[in-house]
């Protein structure tokens, strides 16, 4: 799941270069932004860069917003203080150093849970890479679209 989201992270820098046509701005740390603010901040990046628009935009958007729960349960597991074991359940209990409202402290992971995160971030990478290159596959010079 580390390896999964981790590579979620760099797909997700990829398209903010091909956005804004500058080399390694989804690298700089004024770009690496919360999984929650993530497709709004997004949808603003793609609004100042592409004032066209881009018929990709509400695609990224979900996919992003669709990747939130996932960054949620990666960044517990990561975390969190792993708390109690279950072999005969193959589970692992793992309490969040935060207490948030209406949520329960300890949440239980299982190993089919936990595959299921990392399969989830790898088909919304590839997701991510799709709507790259659709983009990349348009002629674009900056500020608008070339006929």
């Amino acid at each position: 799941m580390m390896f999964a989201h981790a590579a979620f992270e760099h797909r997700v820098s990829d398209p903010m270069n091909v956005i804004t046509g500058i080399v390694g701005f989804g690298e700089q740390p004024d770009a690496r932004w919360s999984a929650d603010k993530r497709p709004k901040l997004m949808k603003k990046l793609i609004n100042k860069y592409r004032p066209d628009g881009l018929p990709e935009t509400a695609d990224i958007v979900a996919c992003l917003k669709r990747s939130i729960s996932f960054f949620r349960d990666r960044n517990l597991l990561a975390h969190g203080t792993w708390w109690e074991f279950n072999e005969e359940a193959d589970s692992i209990t793992v309490r969040s150093g935060v207490e948030w409202p209406n949520e329960d402290q300890n949440r239980t992971f299982t190993v089919v849970a936990i595959q299921d995160t990392a399969n989830s971030l790898d088909e919304l990478e590839v997701e991510l890479w799709h709507l790259q290159r659709a983009i990349e596959a348009r002629p674009y010079r900056r500020g608008h679209f070339l006929k």
